[in-house]
């Protein structure tokens, strides 16, 4: 069977181009999400008011339409982005670091969502930016090789969307003082193919108790084997720093858009 290519087409449009426009119906698919995420953050942190979380989601939905880069394939989508802003939007941190920018998509809504607060985007590669902002600060290279603290008061947040191995980022921003991380691909053991260059170990393998020391891990991904070796070390290391971790729900069973690429809250002990 020959493949349609007007189906094909359809398949890679970026997301949001197809949309429910109707007011009441979109404003029920608003008050859906925004069930779910106060439901997040009613167990996160009570503080966070249910009104102020409608607020961020509806403040997301109208920015999605004006985003810079409407095909952010290979980053961040649809579901991944709003719990991006919303998490920036309500906890209002006054410094974020973003490890991993990409094509600059998710640093266009992390300025948008906290317009004040100092933001420095760090990537290896700072070439493939679509999008860039004069009140961010740029860093080409690893993050580790800065000096950025957490200020005195706590209020920062960082965001590590690297595969970079997770455990290390947990060591590095502890020692810095960071106690809100948010990382991106948090695959459990079982799932590790779903992402090209995951971030090993992750959260997910960070806490599961089934993994054994030296157990040799193999998985398939686009027809080449990778195998990785559990560190029992490296794991307790970053596992004795962690105060909570939680995986923001999947958002795509409500929007319909591509499924979420496994994001975690993480906090961190004092």
């Amino acid at each position: 069977m020959t493949s349609d290519p007007r189906h094909d087409r359809r398949l890679r449009r970026p997301d949001y181009d197809d949309r429910i426009v109707s007011p009441g119906r979109a404003a029920r698919l608003r008050s859906r999400v925004a069930e779910i995420v106060a439901a997040f953050w009613r167990d996160q942190a009570p503080a966070v008011a249910p009104a102020a979380v409608a607020a961020a989601v509806d403040a997301f939905f109208e920015l999605y339409a004006e985003r810079p880069i409407a095909d952010n394939s290979g980053g961040s989508g649809f579901n991944d982005s709003l719990w991006l802003f919303s998490t920036a939007r309500l906890l209002a941190p006054s410094l974020i670091v973003e490890s991993g920018v990409y094509k600059g998509h998710s640093s266009w809504f992390l300025r948008r969502a906290a317009p004040d607060a100092s933001l420095h985007c760090i990537d290896l590669d700072l070439s493939q930016r679509q999008w860039c902002d004069e009140s961010i600060r740029y860093h080409e290279g690893d993050w580790s090789d800065l000096t950025l603290e957490a200020p005195a008061d706590g209020a920062a947040l960082c965001f590590f969307d690297d595969h970079v191995s997770q455990a290390r980022r947990i060591r590095e921003a502890h020692a810095r003082g960071f106690r809100t991380l948010l990382f991106g691909d948090d695959l459990a053991a079982e799932t590790l193919y779903a992402t090209g260059r995951p971030p090993l170990p992750t959260v997910s393998m960070i806490l599961d108790p089934t993994l054994a020391p030296g157990e040799r891990i193999e998985w398939l991904r686009a027809g080449t084997t990778h195998s990785y070796t559990v560190d029992a070390a490296d794991i307790a290391s970053a596992r004795r720093l962690i105060r909570s971790a939680r995986p923001m729900p999947d958002l795509a069973p409500v929007t319909r858009y591509r499924p979420q690429s496994g994001l975690t809250l993480v906090t961190l002990v004092d």
